[in-house]
């Protein structure tokens, strides 16, 4: 998933179509773009090597032509990447400046610019710079573009036979009508080896096993980059799947399902932590705002409950109206649940009181919060049948919790946690002084539904 995560965010802030086909054309189309980005570095580090090469190996006089080609293959790499950038679809300015970049690179491998004059310039066909093509071609793999793979491919190829056609055609040009010296049954074994070290002699036989080598290159090269983009289709799929079912499920739910399926998140018992947290009186405000303002109020603390929970790795169980239930410890318990559980609440206090000085400073009505947090004993997992499966958890302890945030009206205090809580984070030891040091013990409670009183700690309203 790491290259569906390295694509993922970016690409939904670039491109927020809700069409997935269109978010995924999107995100291959910002693939090719950072691939050319890519080929742009590779060439001009590959370039300066090429550049040092011919510096320390020749003579001043032979390596300044190869140098001034160097720069100009830089100059054109700069040159379709700055059109892609600024005109947009990269891949179309690419193919276009290849065609100057072939025409550039056969000239540079067959004019003898960096051979001594008296050579003649079939003595180019002879040496291994034909390996340049093969580079050239290679580096295509980066746009992440096939059709770009196969057009440079193929371009290269065509540019080869031309080149290697003019100098089979100048007048002074040794070869034979099989065009190979070698194995030549018209000639002795002495005539073959005197014809084959004729610097005049060119080998048809050896462009066809170029070209044809550099089309197989071409077709394997292009293989492999349509695989690529199809594995990064369906990644990118597959983050599109996930984001949209961490619209109905926490994120940390959402990977147990990927990864493990509906298996992963069976119904267990399991002792987790349990937080509610509710606006205290949101019937009377939302009277008085209409529907339209009761909304966005709702929105508001809907998104903040939210990314706070999220923030200290809890699973958002469901909104229930004004009130939202959290559970930390599912689908897997970790050794500081009910620690994570009370400092998500005492961050969920913080912003809400931020929250509602901003409401307050811009004529908006005040927001306060009600916060009851219990930990024990309950059913987590998948509850349903084979068609229907809902990730739940159920049990007196979610009941606990819901009844302590409705305490908190009758106690005027903003947190209720249950003395089971406060027991636990002490056991965890994870800073329990300074989570605990803001709770006053109040004492044993009453719970409807409940035989027996609960100890509880508050927190009193700000």
């Amino acid at each position: 998933m790491a290259l569906a995560d390295a694509i993922g965010i970016r690409r939904e802030a670039r491109h927020p179509s809700t069409d997935p086909t269109a978010r995924i054309n999107a995100a291959v189309a910002d693939a090719e773009q950072d691939g050319l980005r890519l080929h742009l570095r590779v060439r001009l580090v590959t370039l300066g090597a090429i550049a040092v090469w011919l510096f320390v190996n020749y003579i001043a006089a032979r390596a300044v032509p190869g140098l001034l080609a160097v720069a100009a293959f830089a100059a054109l790499g700069v040159l379709q990447y700055v059109l892609g950038r600024r005109y947009g679809r990269p891949v179309l300015w690419a193919g276009v400046v290849s065609v100057f970049e072939v025409a550039l690179l056969v000239w540079v491998l067959l004019a003898p610019i960096t051979l001594p004059a008296e050579w003649p310039p079939q003595v180019q066909l002879r040496l291994v710079t034909v390996l340049y093509l093969f580079i050239y071609v290679a580096g295509t793999v980066l746009s992440y573009s096939p059709v770009l793979v196969i057009w440079t491919g193929g371009l290269t190829a065509v540019g080869w036979s031309v080149g290697h056609l003019i100098l089979a055609r100048l007048p002074d040009t040794v070869t034979t009508p099989g065009g190979a010296a070698m194995h030549n049954p018209g000639l002795s074994p002495a005539a073959s080896l005197a014809l084959f070290l004729d610097p005049h002699f060119v080998s048809v036989r050896a462009w066809r096993t170029q070209t044809v080598l550099l089309l197989l290159l071409t077709a394997v090269l292009a293989t492999a980059v349509a695989r690529s983009r199809a594995l990064l289709r369906r990644q990118v799929a597959d983050h599109l799947a996930r984001a949209n079912l961490a619209r109905y499920f926490s994120p940390n739910v959402v990977d147990v399902l990927a990864s493990a399926g509906p298996a992963g998140t069976a119904a267990r018992r399991e002792s987790v932590a349990v937080l509610f947290a509710d606006m205290k009186g949101f019937t009377r405000v939302g009277e008085s705002l209409g529907p339209e303002a009761t909304m966005e109020l709702l929105q508001g603390f809907h998104h903040r409950v939210t990314r706070i929970v999220f923030e200290h790795q809890g699973t958002l169980e469901k909104y229930i109206g004004d009130a939202v239930m959290a559970t930390f410890g599912t689908p897997s318990p970790a050794p500081d649940d009910a620690s994570r559980a009370l400092r998500c609440a005492w961050q969920l206090l913080g912003e809400t009181r931020r929250w509602s000085d901003q409401r307050v400073a811009r004529g908006a009505t005040r927001v306060q919060m009600g916060v009851g947090l219990h930990y024990g004993e309950a059913i987590v997992g998948s509850l349903g049948d084979g068609l229907r499966l809902d990730y739940a958890v159920i049990g007196d302890t979610v009941n606990v919790a819901s009844r302590l945030e409705r305490l908190t009206r009758e106690l005027d205090v903003e947190i209720v946690v249950s003395d089971d809580l406060v027991t636990r984070i002490q056991k965890e030891g994870a800073s329990a002084d300074a989570q605990l040091g803001r709770l006053t013990r109040h004492g044993d409670v009453p719970l409807r539904g409940r035989v027996h009183p609960i100890t509880v700690w508050t927190a009193p309203s700000t």
